[in-house]
């Protein structure tokens, strides 16, 4: 679905409106889209964490946000909704002087995932693509999940949504400390003591507490509020939580069909091991003589079952030898008790 001029200028009129409820603010959600529109023009890239708990509105901030920075913009180009395989560099690569959504980034950014593919290929594109003038939305709602190389390298700004009201949704910007030596570039170490020290005193943080101190650090650029966006443009949300659910739906089936096929593949790996070491008695078990048939029905399968394991066990050791030379011999294995029936 893209979004048609006559959606932004609703947006846009919608906001305007919604502002002038608001005089006392100081900042919008103009000033924060026009703040970074700028910052792309200069050659700079914007890597941004997206924050807050689940349901207080950080993918509906980030729609709002690309739509309003005026570029064409579409709900499947600009957007990834369960980032799958290498999804996000290919969309990347694919827009210039644009804003892209990495929506449910915990699948794959979390630092417990590390190793996976696709993160190492993100953080190589956030440290190396700097012309193409992209603002990038990683949506992850604890910014500590995120692998320490990207809170400290590779993204540079994070918005949290810190709370949300019956009438609109709170919404702070910071940038990292530009002092590399920094080891809390973030002030997350004394935000965190200074709401403990909070609590103890009033026993609940409040709306306004939680403003008060992160208005206070230099490193916060600006907040505003929004209103929901259902509101404004239902099509748009509508069309945006449709195609997350078929997502998630085509995930789920293939995780279904993927560990079945994974637990397969790793009980046949099992048994092939174990008849080899039973069949050629490879451990020594003693002198026992023991016919394929007992052993087979010692692991529940048939004897036909157990020649198949046995033939992959010769194939893996066929294939770990093609190197010898054509006048070697392979070791000749000597049943214990073949049984010449089975």
């Amino acid at each position: 679905m893209k979004i048609r001029p006559k959606d932004r200028h609703k947006l846009i009129y919608y906001l305007n409106e919604f502002y002038k409820k608001y005089p006392y603010e100081k900042y919008t959600i103009f000033h924060f889209v026009k703040y970074f529109k700028r910052r792309l023009k200069n050659n700079k890239d914007a890597w941004m964490a997206v924050n807050g708990d689940t349901g207080t509105g950080k993918s509906y901030m980030v729609l709002m946000s690309q739509i309003l920075f005026g570029r064409p913009f579409s709900l499947v180009d600009n957007v990834t909704y369960i980032p799958k395989g290498n999804e996000i560099i290919d969309k990347f690569n694919n827009l210039n002087f644009q804003t892209l959504l990495i929506d449910e980034a915990a699948k794959e950014m979390r630092a417990v995932n590390w190793q996976s593919k696709q993160q190492q290929m993100v953080n190589v594109k956030a440290m190396t693509d700097r012309f193409k003038n992209n603002w990038v939305f990683l949506n992850i709602p604890n910014f500590n999940e995120f692998t320490k190389s990207m809170r400290l390298g590779n993204i540079i700004f994070r918005a949290i949504v810190i709370y949300r009201t019956d009438l609109y949704a709170r919404v702070i910007i910071q940038r990292k400390s530009r002092n590399w030596r920094d080891e809390d570039p973030w002030n997350d170490k004394i935000a965190n003591d200074r709401y403990k020290k909070m609590e103890k005193k009033y026993g609940e943080l409040t709306n306004e507490m939680i403003l008060k101190v992160e208005r206070g650090f230099p490193n916060t650029l600006m907040d505003f509020i929004i209103p929901n966006l259902e509101l404004v443009l239902p099509n748009v949300t509508n069309e945006y939580q449709r195609l997350k659910l078929e997502s998630r739906e085509v995930d789920k089936k293939q995780m279904e069909l993927t560990k079945p096929d994974r637990y397969r593949k790793l009980y046949s790996k099992i048994m092939t091991r174990v008849s080899k070491l039973l069949v050629y008695n490879e451990l020594n078990l003693g002198k026992v003589q023991v016919s394929k048939r007992e052993i087979a029905d010692a692991l529940g399968v048939s004897s036909s079952t157990l020649n198949d394991y046995l033939k992959k066990a010769q194939t893996n050791i066929v294939s770990k030898v093609e190197h010898i030379p054509k006048d070697s011999k392979l070791p000749n294995f000597k049943l214990l008790g073949e049984d010449n029936n089975d």
